[in-house]
């Protein structure tokens, strides 16, 4: 008799194993969620700059490059738009938003990106120069920094060319770095 119980529970039990393994197989899995794509947009309106501001000159030229290759090359809306202006704002000296009003600011960036297009002129890619390369400098014993930017472009279906931009940047008073000034300048310009 005690025998006759142990075989029926091993039976029972090797049942609900199997049983268990075939539903576990075979049941309906619920598909994995589909894969998110940050988009470079996505990455610039993200970024947290008030909790996550970059920590030196280069890095906020890095920053800002992000901000023009996505103003000048990719698609969105009037909300989107603005918000990519408040992002590079952010990153501006006070005296540089004093100078450029919020307004202003939009209505000649929008003036610019529409004569890129109008002149079928594409930023094709970005770059900062090396960090030893930053130039350090105390004016009006506030620390500044130089930085040089490079802008590879195109122009209509084939004509490829660089334009240069020196960036001025000044530390405020939370020891963040911020653009106070920037200008064209020749390859050749140091």
């Amino acid at each position: 008799m005690k025998y006759i119980k142990f075989v029926i529970i091993a039976v029972l039990m090797i049942a609900l194993t199997g049983g268990y393994y075939y539903y576990l197989s075979h049941r309906d899995s619920k598909p994995a969620e589909e894969d998110v794509t940050i988009t470079r947009l996505d990455e610039v309106l993200l970024k947290q700059l008030d909790n996550a501001y970059p920590p030196t000159p280069r890095e906020v030229i890095k920053f800002y490059n992000q901000f023009v290759e996505c103003a000048y090359g990719d698609t969105y809306d009037e909300s989107q738009f603005n918000q990519l202006v408040d992002q590079a704002r952010k990153m501006m000296d006070d005296e540089l938003l004093e100078a450029n009003p919020l307004d202003t600011y939009k209505s000649q960036l929008l003036s610019d990106i529409a004569s890129y297009k109008d002149n079928k002129q594409r930023i094709i890619k970005t770059g900062v120069c090396a960090s030893d390369e930053v130039i350090f400098r105390e004016i009006d014993k506030k620390k500044c920094a130089y930085v040089k930017a490079t802008y590879f472009m195109k122009k209509g279906s084939g004509d490829f060319f660089r334009t240069y931009q020196r960036y001025l940047l000044r530390k405020d008073e939370d020891d963040n770095w911020k653009i106070l000034a920037f200008y064209l300048m020749d390859r050749e310009e140091e």
